[in-house]
């Protein structure tokens, strides 16, 4: 009699393990159903945001240059003049005041993260066709007189290339500079 008790509960114990496998698995298939279904809903939103986001990170590149250049032209005590070249290119040039911008002399030359020609620092041109009145294509900072020795307020525009050409504006990234120390602030 013990031995039909015994063979039954011995029946359960591994219908009990094949049931929580089991359990498991389903656990295991659902999760990984509901990443991929997360995975595919988030590809579209990733495709229309990486434009902004390659721009704000040129953006800060480009705020961290503004500072080093900051910095020289203090520890030189010689105004200093950040200008774009083409192919996502700058110069600092040292230049005996802002207002005249004679006789530069080369301190740095390099290049801002692009991603293959997809961005692009707006010209005056562009700015003016785009409505930006604070915008600049260059920045001159002067240790003494400050931002450009006149203005207070200076916007340096970082766009995606594809979005200059449709006109829209939405993913641009900007570079602000405030006020006599010529503050940095990335938009």
């Amino acid at each position: 009699m013990d031995q039909p008790l015994e063979e039954e509960w011995r029946n359960f114990e591994r219908y009990e393990k094949i049931r929580i496998r089991e359990r498991r698995k389903r656990f295991w298939t659902i999760a990984l159903a509901i990443f991929f279904f997360f995975g595919l809903c988030s590809i579209p939103v990733i495709r229309e945001r990486s434009p902004k986001w390659q721009s704000l990170r040129a953006a800060l590149e480009l705020s961290l240059e503004l500072e080093h250049m900051k910095t020289r032209a203090i520890q030189e005590k010689r105004p200093a003049i950040l200008r774009f070249t083409e192919g996502a290119g700058f110069r600092v040039e040292f230049v005996a005041d802002c207002a005249s911008k004679s006789e530069p002399s080369l301190e740095k030359e390099g290049k801002w993260q692009d991603h293959e020609g997809a961005l692009k620092v707006l010209s005056t041109e562009d700015l003016t066709h785009h409505s930006i009145a604070l915008g600049a294509d260059e920045f001159c900072f002067d240790p003494v007189y400050g931002l450009n020795g006149v203005k207070t307020r200076l916007v340096l525009v970082i766009a995606p290339v594809k979005d200059l050409a449709e006109g829209r504006m939405e993913r641009a990234s900007y570079v602000e500079l405030e006020g006599e120390s010529a503050k940095i602030s990335v938009n």
